[in-house]
């Protein structure tokens, strides 16, 4: 619940996404070329694609991490393209990273209430009451007061997502959130994921994590050369792809 009265006005007001026509380009390479997708209130989207497919740059854009050089993108009532208002956006969306970014000198419960404490301004009370909310709801309550060092990658990554979902976010990112870790260990994080698609949390992932894709999205989004080539729910775009490309790099993750 947001409890500051600014913020509260400007608070995103749905948690739709969309994009028109978004191309971004880094020197002389354009990795985004026109790119247009719409996300509803309560979809998993999962973005696949080879490496340098333009896939990470469209999440970033989506949570205003990186600016498009032109288009349209909305999200959560909120046009990012107008630099005027696209902070509205901040504290209303979560991100979750490859790397897990946590600060080693803060137990669990501190890297999770940090936020709260500092843009949130909530009392040391409420934050620890909301960062014990949010550690239970990954699977850690038992471990508020261990340091980073003392918990598995696996655990790690849950921390994170804890912290951004103690932050109320509308919407949730995650980029690549599994490929840091060892094999064993990405099932305690997508099995947090589903569960938050389960309870009809509106999610954007890259992930090379076929298995999820297939067992949790809503729809499946494949990238090549900064364009959404194919897209479809996951048992058309798994089961019977349109495109070519589509079934190459299928062909190729699948059996490997």
């Amino acid at each position: 619940m947001i409890t500051d009265p600014a913020a509260q006005q400007k608070a995103v007001t749905t948690s739709r996404i969309s994009l028109s026509g978004v191309h971004k380009r880094f020197g002389d390479l354009e990795v985004l070329k026109g790119v247009d997708i719409d996300v509803e209130p309560g979809e998993v989207v999962v973005l696949i694609g080879a490496s340098g497919s333009g896939k990470s740059t469209l999440l970033r854009i989506m949570c205003d991490l990186e600016r498009a050089d032109s288009g349209e993108v909305w999200v959560g009532g909120v046009p990012l393209h107008d630099r005027k208002r696209a902070p509205e956006i901040f504290g209303h969306v979560g991100m979750v990273f490859q790397q897990f970014n946590l600060f080693p000198h803060k137990t669990a419960l501190g890297n999770v209430t940090l936020a709260l404490l500092k843009v949130r301004k909530l009392s040391r009370a409420e934050a620890e009451e909301r960062g014990r909310a949010a550690l239970k709801r990954v699977g850690l309550a038992d471990k508020a007061d261990s340091y980073p060092a003392q918990l598995s990658g696996g655990q790690q990554q849950r921390v994170a997502i804890a912290r951004a979902l103690a932050m109320d976010p509308a919407i949730m990112f995650f980029d690549e959130p599994t490929s840091a870790l060892d094999p064993e260990l990405v099932g305690e994080v997508t099995g947090v994921m589903r569960s938050l698609a389960e309870d009809g949390m509106t999610m954007v992932v890259v992930t090379h994590e076929m298995r999820f894709a297939k067992d949790t999205a809503d729809r499946v989004v494949f990238m090549d050369g900064g364009v959404v080539l194919e897209q479809g729910s996951p048992e058309q775009v798994f089961g019977n792809p349109a495109e070519q490309r589509t079934q190459q790099f299928l062909h190729r993750v699948l059996d490997t």
